[in-house]
């Protein structure tokens, strides 16, 4: 009888381990996904690319002031941070709170005229 039960326990911390690895590469794909959405972001001032965010649909916990000029640095800061509170039990949205983010996602930029999701989207659904 012993060693069902210490088969059963293995098999626990073996699910466990799963569990782990299961919920740190839904995050890294959460990272990646946000790492394409500032890629494709135009670079005039840096301010769109600065202000992206991943959370829980409709609330984004760390929402912060918009940042100018960092060149995708604060989103892709900000979303490692982020992702970390995530674990694949939510559906999650990605935001940007920049007045024009909407125009350059319909193209009205010459450097991303497909927008900024759609080459993400691309990518992700091959």
């Amino acid at each position: 009888m012993a060693s069902f039960s210490q088969g059963i326990k293995q098999y626990i911390e073996e699910l466990k381990e799963v569990k782990v690895n299961l919920i740190s590469s839904y995050q890294d794909t959460l990272y990646d996904i946000g790492d394409k959405l500032v890629y494709y972001t135009p670079l005039k001032t840096g301010l769109a690319s600065s202000n992206w965010s991943v959370g829980v649909l409709g609330y984004i916990e760390n929402e912060r002031e918009v940042i100018a000029g960092l060149k995708g640095a604060a989103s892709l800061n900000s979303m490692k941070e982020q992702v970390k509170q995530l674990d694949g039990t939510v559906t999650v949205e990605y935001s940007n709170p920049v007045e024009y983010i909407d125009d350059l996602e319909r193209g009205s930029s010459q450097q991303a005229p497909a927008g900024m999701i759609t080459p993400t989207r691309v990518i992700w659904l091959r």
